[in-house]
């Protein structure tokens, strides 16, 4: 399947924004590893109804013959899920609910039920109304848990679940049931489009190939003083990235190559920061280690250790120094 990823609202912490464009270009990789065809579209983070209050949903798959609302949860361990029964999380024994109380595929049936109305609303606009004034009848609600389902878990849904297409599976499982489901619709490429983009507001986000935009600027630089003189500046984006001569990146890595030092080691240093870009954590990986200037303080050689630095500290990897500042977005 060509995979198009969309995003409807962005979340307000960094942490939420580093784990929703993991699970985009996961999500993106698994489609294309499906080996099914035609277009599937993914809408994150949206509202659905036709009235307040509006349902909050937090992922839409769309291909041409299926429709799959998600609910992304991350639970720690394995967890019970008897049919009709308290969901629990088995180490613990502590009770599987929604914040207002709710089970969860009590919440997960509502959220569904709010894209059925909206689908079944635009269905003439959709090109798929025929003489069914409700032709979305079979729109799955998927509870999905971020990233993987734990193996030890115990799932047993009721049979009035399982008729009411309602699913539990992991997130690295999500393409595959796309690529097997079936909505009883047939849609355009042009019909996926209108329902992500027309119908709920999603921005088209990665176009199959590559994320078009960031969700939010970055907030810290880095200034690499080259050797022959000068210097260069590089964004030092969301949740960080890691420092060091390699220069292809694994899985969701973010990188800052350093090229022309051999003394900086292939993975020579880690920088990670949250919503408090005054503070980042740094975590030297290297051979020769890292010296370290603190705004004010005395140099230290740091190695294998992990610190928390402020913005304005200086830097040395191999022989080539880097200072740390505020980005400066123009």
């Amino acid at each position: 399947m060509q995979p198009r990823i969309y995003l409807g609202q962005t979340p307000d912490t960094v942490r939420e924004r580093v784990d929703l464009r993991e699970q985009a270009l996961a999500l993106a990789q698994r489609v294309r590893q499906s080996h099914a065809d035609g277009l599937c579209a993914a809408l994150f983070g949206f509202t659905a109804g036709a009235q307040p209050p509006l349902a909050r949903i937090d992922l839409l798959i769309v291909r041409a013959e299926a429709v799959i609302v998600g609910a992304l949860r991350a639970y720690a361990g394995p967890i019970d899920a008897p049919p009709e029964g308290a969901w629990r999380e088995r180490t613990s024994g502590q009770l599987i609910v929604e914040a207002d109380g709710a089970h969860p595929l009590h919440r997960l049936r509502a959220q569904r039920e709010a894209v059925q109305l909206s689908l079944n609303a635009a269905a003439e606009r959709l090109g798929v109304a025929g003489h069914d004034p409700r032709p979305f009848k079979r729109v799955i609600g998927a509870l999905i848990c971020v990233p993987a389902l734990h193996p030890e878990s115990r799932i047993s849904l009721d049979v009035d679940d399982h008729r009411d297409g309602l699913k539990v599976c992991g997130f690295d499982e999500l393409a595959g049931v796309a690529a097997m489901a079936h909505s009883g619709v047939s849609l355009s490429d042009e019909a996926i489009h209108t329902i992500a983009a027309g119908l709920f507001g999603g921005r088209l986000w990665h176009d199959g190939a590559r994320l078009l935009f960031d969700l939010a600027p970055p907030r810290l630089q880095l200034r690499i003083m080259l050797p022959a003189g000068g210097h260069t500046i590089v964004p030092l984006p969301e949740g960080g990235a890691i420092i060091g001569r390699r220069r292809s990146a694994r899985r969701f890595e973010r990188r800052v190559v350093i090229s022309g030092d051999d003394l900086v080691s292939i993975d020579h240093l880690q920088l990670s920061y949250d919503d408090d870009p005054a503070i980042v954590t740094i975590r030297d990986m290297s051979k020769n280690g890292t010296w370290l200037t603190s705004p004010g303080g005395p140099v230290e050689h740091i190695r294998g250790e992990t610190r928390t630095i402020a913005v304005g500290a200086r830097l040395r990897l191999g022989m080539t120094e880097v200072l740390l500042e505020e980005a400066r977005n123009e």
